[in-house]
């Protein structure tokens, strides 16, 4: 079931095996993965990197990819957070950005926390400007 709101973002996981044994579950080989580019249909796995023993998965896709794994009636970005170590979750579209860390000194390879930092303050002044422009019309 696509949306067709596309969300891009990173994944960090504690490891080589358990990145791979993640999008295995969609579909992915192993052999795929270590190339650092894959196709999976509605997530794309654009680069992956080591770093400090952790993976680190760039990604992009349709918003509503993790649904495929997340068990019925469970909020799929919830149950996502459950799998990582970190996630950096951005839609442009919706103006929203969910950046979840299962610990304070994990860095993202990806985004710099000066880009989160501009992103969040990019979103924040537009649901602002969004919320002010709604009450004028009261």
């Amino acid at each position: 079931m696509s949306s067709n709101v596309i969300v891009k973002g990173e994944l960090v996981f504690k490891d080589e095996e358990s990145a791979i044994s993640f999008f295995e579950r969609l579909g992915a080989s192993s052999e795929g993965l270590r190339s650092g580019r894959m196709d999976l249909g509605d997530v794309r796995v654009e680069e992956i990197r080591e770093a400090d023993g952790r993976y680190h998965v760039r990604f992009e896709g349709d918003v509503s990819w993790p649904s495929k794994l997340a068990p019925q009636g469970e909020n799929p970005l919830d149950w996502l957070k459950t799998k990582v170590m970190g996630l950096g979750w951005d839609v442009d579209d919706l103006k929203t950005l969910e950046i979840y860390r299962e610990s304070d000194d994990l860095m993202f390879v990806f985004y710099s926390e000066e880009e989160l930092a501009k992103k969040r303050e990019e979103y924040n002044r537009w649901w602002m400007d969004s919320a002010s422009n709604i009450l004028g019309l009261f």
